[in-house]
């Protein structure tokens, strides 16, 4: 369903809220407006002040937080399927930042801009209208391309988009809904209406890595929040990932990371 949740809120946005529940697939745009807040995001700390802008994706993992009394934030909350057909000039490596550095503090002019967007969005609310879906939908395109923009630092060296580069954002964009139930490139091949050979060809032509690689590095990714950020057993890890057993998923887990989901833990913790 192509929705966006605007949500007004002080606190983030969290794993176990049930007030906003996080799906596979969805993406979290929080912006402070007030307040202080500290969190712990994939097991790592970060400090939250007004002008900052946390993306969280469906590795995210927000698993706790303590926040003062004046903390205030806005939530944008939606599916990769709201912005499946939006192209932006193309860097493979973006999505993998955001994970990596999913908070940014925004320079004085981008926060004004910003926080018109937000003004922007919560004016859309109130309006009744058969165009209000779409209204806000290009809304957020432009937001994230104005995001894009400011984790940039060499836009000089982006092209826009060919048709191969439009191909390969699309399978990332299928893949961070589904990599988790879909680990076959028969299904993403599919989706896109291509022949596997081709898609895996053009994968490795634009990426350098193979579909199974990039699949992999992404479930080792929330393996790896899992076992820092929660105090999940392992059998529930393995559910979680949509693995057959916890004996199948503690051998994926040693083949790639070279030591077992246990003692990965217990160095970590």
């Amino acid at each position: 369903m192509k929705h966006i949740q605007v949500l007004a809120s002080n606190e983030l946005f969290y794993l176990r809220n049930s007030a906003a529940v996080q799906q596979e697939g969805q993406i979290v745009l929080s912006y402070c407006f007030s307040g202080t807040t500290n969190v712990a995001i994939n097991a790592t700390n970060y400090f939250v002040s007004p002008g900052t802008l946390l993306t969280l994706l469906p590795q995210s993992l927000v698993s706790s937080q303590q926040s003062s009394d004046d903390f205030q934030c806005v939530h944008l909350v939606f599916s990769f399927r709201t912005i499946d057909e939006m192209i932006l000039p193309t860097n493979y490596n973006f999505l993998n930042v955001l994970v990596e550095q999913p908070l940014v503090v925004l320079e004085l002019e981008d926060q004004a801009l910003f926080e018109h967007y937000i003004g922007l969005f919560r004016q859309q609310e109130s309006i009744n209208s058969i165009f209000q879906a779409d209204a806000k939908r290009y809304l957020l395109y432009s937001f994230i391309a104005h995001i894009n923009r400011v984790y940039q630092q060499e836009e000089q060296a982006m092209q826009p988009s060919s048709r191969k580069d439009i191909i390969v954002f699309q399978f990332y964009n299928l893949l961070h809904q589904y990599y988790l139930v879909e680990k076959s490139v028969n299904f993403y091949a599919d989706q896109l209406k291509l022949s596997p050979k081709y898609l895996t060809t053009l994968i490795r032509q634009r990426t350098g890595k193979s579909i199974s690689k990039v699949i992999t590095e992404l479930v080792i990714i929330k393996a790896k929040t899992y076992l820092t950020a929660t105090d999940y057993p392992i059998y529930q890890i393995a559910e979680q990932l949509h693995f057959a057993d916890s004996t199948t998923f503690c051998r994926y887990f040693k083949t790639y990371v070279g030591e077992t989901p246990k003692h990965y833990r217990q160095i970590h913790l």
